[in-house]
């Protein structure tokens, strides 16, 4: 009899063994995999493809993370990091340069493009998001920068870091 009772207790020992490595298996392989998501500065995203300035009529919105912070409203003043590209992929700027700070404005205040102003709203601190922008919400024909073509749709990989 005592030795059916230490078998069962090594048995069990044993389950609980193999449950605990599992258990901390999938723990350090999710924290593995979140120290590699890292920020839009240190892991940017691939340049959208297939993109025309005549295919972009509308605004849209690609949630690339979702944040768990607050979520941005208009009047906020919210602190981002971006990457704008022209549709062929070709960057223009950035925040994420070194020597930059990240990029801080009034929501819904006209201080940035319409295309920010609209697509921004509702996002999660922490969130990262894909604004496709048409030209009528970017620049229209009155581009700031010799990089930028009038007429330009745009596309800006953001992340938003912070709502004060």
């Amino acid at each position: 009899m005592n030795r059916s009772i230490i078998l069962i207790a090594v048995a069990v020992l044993a389950l609980l063994g193999v449950g605990a490595y599992l258990l901390l298996g999938q723990r350090s392989g999710s924290q593995r995999a979140s120290v590699g998501s890292g920020t839009l500065c240190t892991n940017q995203p691939a340049a959208a493809a297939g993109l025309t300035n005549e295919g972009i009529t509308t605004l849209r919105i690609e949630d690339l993370k979702e944040g768990s912070g607050p979520q941005a409203i208009t009047s906020n003043t919210v602190r981002m990091q971006y990457v704008g590209r022209l549709v062929d992929g070709k960057q223009f700027d950035t925040s994420c340069q070194p020597g930059r700070t990240p990029f801080e404005f009034t929501l819904g205040a006209g201080q940035v493009i319409p295309g920010w102003d609209s697509g921004i709203v509702g996002m999660r601190v922490g969130g990262q998001r894909r604004l496709i922008i048409p030209a009528s919400l970017a620049y229209g024909e009155r581009s700031p920068s010799p990089d930028i073509p009038p007429n330009s749709a745009l596309v800006f990989d953001v992340e938003l870091l912070e709502i004060r």
